[in-house]
């Protein structure tokens, strides 16, 4: 099994979306997030992959969503944190490896863009009011 973190980060209204460099994906907008390291927690995972395509330092508030996929050679299981950002608001300028570019969008432009895996249904999903506390979840 594939384990992955992606991180939705949301500020009044608009919500933090990368446009991916993976040819896999063809410039579709999502998440920060990947897959989880050999010997690195999802948390850390998450951290780590926000700050590298989108530039930005975060706090994890919970988690709101997993998601389970199957193909014909791998299984995966993407969990699904709410976080904010630490610090002074600085996000990724320069497209590299990690993302081609940095945006925010409302909920309306996000459904006109070009998504990666039913990105609108994981959004829909978010509630602040529900988020499972980071520290109730483990695994093992």
């Amino acid at each position: 099994m594939i384990l992955k973190s992606f991180v939705l980060i949301e500020k009044e209204g608009r919500f933090l979306l990368i446009k991916e460099a993976a040819k896999k994906w063809g410039g579709k907008w999502f998440l920060p997030g990947g897959k989880v390291e050999l010997n690195e927690t999802p948390e850390n995972a998450a951290h780590r992959e926000t700050k590298e395509e989108a530039g930005c330092d975060i706090t994890i508030n919970g988690i709101f969503y997993f998601r389970y996929d199957h193909s014909f050679l791998d299984n995966y299981l993407s969990i699904f944190f709410a976080a904010t950002i630490v610090g002074e608001e600085i996000l990724k300028q320069i497209a590299d490896k990690h993302s081609l570019e940095v945006k925010w969008f409302t909920y309306v432009e996000i459904a006109k863009l070009p998504l990666r895996q039913n990105l609108l249904d994981v959004i829909k999903s978010y509630d602040k009011s529900t988020l499972i506390p980071v520290n109730n979840f483990k695994i093992v």
